[in-house]
């Protein structure tokens, strides 16, 4: 991944945020991240309207050895509430001399090449954990785990609900005092800056198979985004509606993912919250 963290962006943006309604209130409109954009964002865009979502629900240290072919004679202290550390997974999997120093730690059957197999599963338990939905303790939800599984071995369940509830769950409480911000602030950055950067005509890439994040810094290269918390917060505070580009012509959805027949709004389940999102929430007021 290229794109360069704004740790700046993302505490200025938590000024704008109005917990009630899950939305960024600026000085005439608002925004709020959609369903049908972190699909973009994350190549689950296709199809989702027959797509399952995923429950995160507990498991144990022994599932979680399981799924891991970590061997079960290994102390489950080593899992505490729910979460191991980066370096337990690291020196296994991460490490080049993971299988030597822990092969008899490991269900490969002694075979390299199924460690380089379990190897890979472990990178993305890992970035799901890091990257996507990160902690303040920097440690990995074992739920990770399940997660990866069922996204490697099913192509019916999207991860796009969870990210969202996520990302709602963490504005919120930094927007309560907290410090750390519990969602993937890299894809956040990404959104908002994509609708920033407005075009004096309406840009379609067109259906393409590509990665939208790997072409998102050719997509930006013109916008000249500011520097410090807050010279962010005064930027934002001066957006009108008229600069925003409220389109985003690479976008592969061209219909509503989730709907409601009897209600306006739909609960979407986060790891360690279930947050409210209205799909035909209107942007500018």
């Amino acid at each position: 991944m290229k794109v360069k963290p704004r740790n700046d962006l993302i505490k200025a943006l938590v000024t704008f945020w109005d917990p009630i309604r899950n939305v960024f209130r600026f000085s005439d409109f608002e925004l709020t991240p959609t369903l049908e954009e972190i699909t973009g964002y994350t190549g689950f865009g296709r199809g989702l309207r027959n797509q399952q979502l995923i429950f995160p629900r507990p498991m144990s240290v022994r599932r979680f050895f399981n799924i891991m072919n970590i061997s079960k004679q290994i102390r489950k202290n080593r899992v505490n509430e729910g979460s191991c550390s980066f370096y337990f997974l690291y020196c296994r999997y991460g490490h080049p001399e993971g299988f030597e120093t822990h092969k008899k730690g490991l269900n490969n059957k002694q075979s390299k090449d199924t460690w380089k197999v379990h190897r890979r599963f472990a990178f993305i338990v890992a970035f799901l954990g890091v990257i996507v939905f990160p902690n303040e303790k920097g440690i990995v939800d074992i739920r990770m785990a399940r997660i990866a599984q069922v996204l490697t071995d099913k192509g019916d369940h999207t991860l796009a609900p969870l990210i969202l509830s996520n990302f709602y769950r963490a504005l919120t409480r930094c927007k309560s005092g907290a410090t750390f911000f519990e969602g993937c602030n890299i894809l956040l950055q990404i959104w908002l800056i994509e609708h920033l950067c407005h075009h004096s005509k309406f840009m379609n890439y067109g259906p393409s198979k590509s990665n939208f994040i790997e072409n998102y810094e050719e997509r930006v290269k013109d916008y000249k985004s500011p520097e410090g918390v807050e010279s962010w917060i005064a930027h934002l505070r001066a957006l009108k509606a008229n600069q925003i580009e409220w389109t985003l012509g690479w976008l592969p959805v061209r219909e509503v993912i989730y709907m409601s027949a009897t209600k306006n709004y739909l609960l979407l389940m986060g790891l360690r919250s279930v947050q409210p999102y209205t799909p035909h929430w209107e942007d500018i007021k």
